[in-house]
C-alpha cells in the first residue's frame, strides 16, 4: 500500500471546499485506523485477478472477514458494508495493476476520489 499517497488523498479530500459525505468520512476514519484491511484486500484481489479479469469487492470483504476471524479471533472486529465502494475505488486509484478490476456504478453522493459519476452507469449497486 502506498501509505503516503493515501494520506495525501485523505488530507486533500478533507480540505476540499465542499464537505465530504458522511459515509466517505466514516470510510477514511476506518481505513486509517485499520490499514491491514486494505493490505488484505489488495493481496486477495491480486490472487483473484491472476485467475479472473474482474472481481467482486463483496467477495473480497468476506474473505477478509474470514481471515481476520481465523488469525485474531477478535470478536469486536467489524467490516462495514458501506465501505465496499470506497475500497474498490481506492484500490483502483492506488494499485495500477488492479485498474479496471472492479465494475463500478454511480454513487448517490460523489466521492472525492475515484471515477466521476458522469462516467459510470447508474444503478443501486455501487461497486
Amino acid at each position: 500500500m502506498k501509505k503516503d499517497s493515501t494520506e495525501d488523498l485523505f488530507t486533500w479530500a478533507s480540505r476540499r471546499r465542499f464537505q465530504i459525505g458522511k459515509l466517505e468520512q466514516q470510510f477514511w476514519d476506518f481505513h486509517h485506523a485499520n490499514p491491514h484491511v486494505y493490505d488484505l484486500l489488495v493481496k486477495f484481489a491480486r490472487q483473484w485477478h491472476a485467475r479472473k479479469a474482474n472481481g467482486s469487492i463483496k467477495m473480497l470483504f468476506e474473505r477478509v472477514r474470514w481471515e481476520v476471524h481465523l488469525t485474531t479471533s477478535d470478536e469486536n472486529f467489524k467490516l462495514c458494508n458501506n465501505h465496499h465502494a470506497f475500497y474498490a475505488r481506492l484500490m483502483e486509484d492506488q494499485e495500477p495493476d488492479l485498474r479496471g478490476f472492479f465494475r463500478m456504478r454511480q454513487q448517490r453522493i460523489q466521492s472525492t476520489f475515484g471515477p466521476r459519476n458522469s462516467k459510470l452507469p447508474p444503478g443501486e449497486h455501487v461497486a
